[in-house]
């Protein structure tokens, strides 16, 4: 399969789980790939896995919280592959030492500091490399979010606003460059694994599953490089749910 030969993909929180799935489906297609993650060791197994696949991979380690690390990410993948057609904004979840708490009871500074980890580093790296797609007339955008964004979440108000945020994002940009040959689109995951989830967690998630199992990364993955590729050519705006039915609760045990 070479669905992707000739295009380069930026990813996002590359060295694990969602992104690393969705750059190892990228990598199958043919993709170039531009990897970010802030672990270096991490990243750098991932990405020297993915070099297996006979493409070409660049690494950039940092923080997209940060704008000038942003703005050298860009450059480096930009000079280095020579354009990005394919963005899957995946990086996101809860800064280091940073509390989640209900509302009420939450330090605001936390509060803000959770909020724009999961939608200004998606909005700036997208705000980055939208000029660039819009002038080649070509792009593939995929910001994610999570089905917290529709849901809710106690004690999780600040990341639940920071991914709906996403979805207005997704939704007024698309109408926007949609005539210029780029599709931009979030995903709604729910019950991915995850290495910080208990286990009675993950059974309470299990159960509220259409299919009584958690969500397998590469079901991610494949779902994600779908909507980056040509196949999804005439999908945009959208808010995809890869959640196992979460969205759609079972009324019956």
């Amino acid at each position: 399969m070479s669905r992707f030969a000739g295009k380069v993909a930026l990813v996002t929180g590359a060295g694990r789980g969602i992104g690393a799935a969705t750059a190892e489906q990228l990598a199958r297609g043919g993709a170039e790939l531009a990897l970010n993650d802030v672990d270096e060791a991490r990243l750098n197994e991932t990405a020297e896995q993915l070099r297996g696949h006979g493409v070409k991979v660049t690494t950039h380690v940092g923080s997209v919280m940060d704008p000038a690390f942003i703005e050298a990410f860009v450059g480096a993948a930009n000079a280095a592959h020579g354009k990005v057609d394919l963005l899957a904004n995946n990086a996101g979840g809860g800064p280091p030492m940073t509390p989640w708490a209900e509302f009420a009871k939450s330090d605001f500074a936390h509060f803000r500091a959770i909020f724009e980890m999961n939608f200004f580093t998606q909005a700036m790296l997208f705000h980055a490399l939208l000029p660039g797609m819009v002038t080649r007339g070509y792009g593939k955008v995929v910001c994610v979010s999570s089905i917290s964004a529709v849901l809710g979440q106690e004690s999780g108000s600040a990341y639940a606003s920071g991914k709906l945020a996403l979805h207005a994002l997704v939704s007024s940009v698309s109408k926007e460059v949609a005539r210029f040959g780029v599709n931009v689109n979030a995903v709604v995951l729910g019950n991915p694994p995850h290495p910080s989830r208990t286990p009675e967690r993950q059974a309470f998630l299990d159960k509220m599953s259409h299919f009584d199992r958690v969500g397998r990364l590469e079901e991610f993955g494949k779902a994600i490089a779908f909507l980056l590729s040509d196949d999804a050519s005439y999908i945009s705006g959208a808010a995809v749910p890869i959640d196992g039915g979460l969205i759609a609760p079972r009324l019956n045990e």
